[in-house]
C-alpha cells in the first residue's frame, strides 16, 4: 500500500498496513511500544517532494490518485483508496482527476475514510462524508464509499466499519497474508497539520492522553491505525 502524507507542501510515500479503531473516552487503544514495533520504514529522501504552494500540492495529489487508480485497475481490476478529512478533501476537487469520456476509473473504486467523527453522515459541519460529497465525491461516478452508520456509539461504529472492510472481497480490498488479515489499500492519503496532528489526534489537547500505558483519546472519532 502507498501512503501519501501531506504536510504543508511536502508529499511523502511510505509502506504500512492499517485497520480501523475508535478513539474515545477511557478506551485503551495502543501501547506506544506497539507502534514502534510495527517497524514502519522511513521515507526515502528521493520520495519527498517540496512544492511551491497549496495549489501545486493539490494538482500533484490529484495526479497521484489518478495514476495510482489506473495502475491498480490495470493490475487487478479495482482501486482501493483511503482518504482523510480536513484540507485534503479540498485538494481532491478538480476536473483534471477524472478521465475524459463515459468510463472513469471511479467506477472501479472503493473508498474508505482514514478518520471520521461519530456523527450523522449528513452533518455538513462535522461529517467527513458529507463534506466529501459536497466537494467532489458526487462527481466521482459510481465510486463505492464505505460509510458509518451515523450514530454516536463509538464501539458499535468501530466494529461495524471494521466488519464492512472485512466483508469486501479481496478483489476489491486485498488482505495482508498473515493472522491479522489487515486490509491493503492501493493508496492512503494522510494529512499532517502544521501543528503535527494526524487524523483526529491533536498534540497538547485534552482529548489526547499519552502515558506509559499508551495512547487514549476522549473524542469519538474513528481512525485507521497500524495494528496494535
Amino acid at each position: 500500500m502507498k501512503i501519501l502524507s501531506v504536510f504543508l507542501f511536502v508529499l511523502s510515500y511510505v509502506q504500512a498496513f492499517m485497520t480501523p479503531r475508535i478513539f474515545q473516552r477511557s478506551t485503551h487503544l495502543c501501547r506506544a511500544s506497539s507502534i514502534a514495533d510495527a517497524a514502519i520504514p522511513s521515507t526515502p529522501v528521493e520520495n519527498v517532494l517540496v512544492l511551491q504552494d497549496a495549489s501545486t500540492v493539490g494538482d500533484t495529489v490529484r495526479n497521484i490518485v489518478a495514476e495510482c487508480a489506473k495502475e491498480a485497475i490495470a493490475e487487478r481490476g479495482h482501486f482501493a483508496l483511503a482518504i482523510p478529512g480536513g484540507s485534503i478533501l479540498k485538494m481532491l476537487v478538480g476536473d483534471d482527476i477524472l478521465e475524459d469520456g463515459d468510463v472513469s476509473w471511479t467506477t472501479k473504486t472503493t473508498i474508505a475514510y482514514v478518520n471520521h467523527k461519530c456523527v450523522d453522515m449528513d452533518d455538513m459541519d462535522l461529517a467527513t462524508h458529507a463534506k466529501a460529497r459536497n466537494l467532489f465525491l458526487d462527481s466521482w461516478k459510481s465510486a463505492h464509499t464505505i460509510i458509518m452508520d451515523g450514530t454516536d456509539d463509538g464501539d458499535a461504529e468501530a466494529a461495524a466499519y471494521e466488519n464492512r472492510l472485512k466483508t469486501l472481497s479481496e478483489d476489491v480490498l486485498p488482505r495482508k497474508d498473515d493472522d491479522n488479515g489487515l486490509p491493503i489499500f492501493d493508496l492512503a492519503l494522510i494529512g499532517v497539520g502544521d501543528d503535527g496532528h494526524v487524523g483526529s489526534l491533536y498534540p497538547d489537547r485534552d482529548e489526547v492522553l499519552v502515558g506509559a500505558d499508551g495512547v487514549s483519546a476522549l473524542v469519538r472519532n474513528m481512525i485507521l491505525t497500524v495494528v496494535c
